[in-house]
Order: C-alpha cells, then structure tokens, then sequence
C-alpha cells in the first residue's frame, strides 16, 4: 500500500469516526421515549374513554377481534402471537385498528 492509498484510507477513516459521533448525537436528540408506566396509564385511560363514548358493552370488543380474526384466518395463515388491536381516538372519532401478520395466502 502507497502513502497515498494510506492517506487516503487515514481520510476515509476519520469521517467515518465524525459521521458516528455526529449519528449518535442526532439518535440522542431525537430519541424515542420508552413506554414508562405514565405513558401506559395515559394509553388504558385513553383506552377507557374511547370505549365509554362508544358505549361499548363488555366484551364486545373482544368478540369483535375474535370474529375479525376469524374472517381473515379463512383467506390468509396469521402469525397470531403479533395480531394486535388497537383503539385509537381522532378528534371525536374512534378507529379499531388492527395489525394482522400474514404468513401466506389460503387462496
């Protein structure tokens, strides 16, 4: 290897070094806040209101899921262990959104 390669590589190297740093200093600045039991209390109560304006009796919901899984499981094999549900709340409107891992088609 010639000086100049090796000047080069010594170049290459150290931006490398300065992108990194400059990456983790970007990761820190816009992290990502991890659940904490505020934001998990914040979630169920959310959770709750969603379902009194709904006015949604017990267990309804979960029938709902338990149809909805059967209706998709007829056309596609799930990964149920990740199928998951959510209620979430727009202005005045709620939405059931629900998160189906398709592993392959039955069709």
């Amino acid at each position: 290897m010639d000086d100049t390669s090796r000047q080069v590589l010594q170049s290459l190297s150290a931006r490398l070094r300065r992108a990194r740093k400059l990456q983790k200093v970007i990761n820190w600045f816009f992290r990502t806040q991890t659940d904490t039991a505020r934001d998990t209390a914040k979630d169920r109560m959310r959770n709750m209101l969603t379902h009194d304006r709904l006015e949604l009796p017990a267990g309804r919901l979960e029938s709902l899921e338990e149809e909805l899984i059967a209706v998709v499981s007829r056309y596609f094999e799930l990964d149920k262990d990740t199928t998951k549900f959510d209620l979430e709340h727009y202005e005045r409107r709620a939405s059931l959104v629900a998160n189906f891992r398709l592993l392959r088609s039955k069709c």
